[in-house]
């Protein structure tokens, strides 16, 4: 149960309440087993991006130096950045953020407080980086080179960032709303 604020907060411009899904006495469990199937999906979409790029051969009628385009290192690189984000949001211990996310005092809480704000920062921002970066290598990979014929591959990619970046809102709040806190996003 949150502490109630008074109608003018001078702390932020928005008030944002998360909601609190009634799935049933196993709420947690249903969004924990939806995120993992998210996960799992989105990295088998890139991984079968990978292998058809591995096999991939240029057309018979091509020009001999055609070579076809292949799944790079480049293009996991927002794949790692969205999958350390979930892990590090995932991570984090949520008892630490009700004080900080739902208290009336914003200058004296606790370095417990703090620590986890910026970790949940850190999580959020590699997530959205991840996802950022996805769609840089699609544009700046497949788009603009013309690669067309290729561009299963970035979407792929930006598909699997967005899946692991959906998977981990579920995640975050299927077990928020099954705990025993309330928290309340100030922005």
């Amino acid at each position: 149960m949150s502490v109630p604020r008074a109608p003018y907060d001078p702390r932020g411009v928005f008030r944002i309440n998360l909601p609190h899904f009634e799935i049933g006495p196993r709420a947690r469990a249903v969004g924990t087993y939806i995120s993992g199937t998210l996960f799992t999906l989105s990295f088998f979409l890139m991984i079968d991006a990978a292998t058809v790029s591995k096999y991939s051969r240029p057309p018979p009628d091509a020009p001999y130096d055609t070579v076809p385009v292949h799944v790079a290192f480049v293009d996991w690189i927002p794949a790692i950045c969205s999958t350390l984000g979930f892990l590090v949001t995932s991570l984090l211990d949520k008892s630490h953020l009700h004080a900080a996310l739902s208290g009336d005092s914003w200058g004296t809480d606790g370095p417990a407080a703090w620590r986890a704000r910026v970790v949940l920062f850190i999580g959020v921002a590699l997530m959205a980086g991840g996802l950022a970066g996805s769609l840089t290598v699609l544009i700046l990979k497949y788009i603009v080179n013309g690669y067309t014929e290729y561009i299963y591959y970035g979407a792929a990619n930006v598909g699997m960032n967005a899946g692991i970046m959906l998977s981990g809102i579920i995640l975050w709040v299927s077990q928020s709303g099954s705990d025993e806190y309330e928290y309340q996003l100030t922005v």
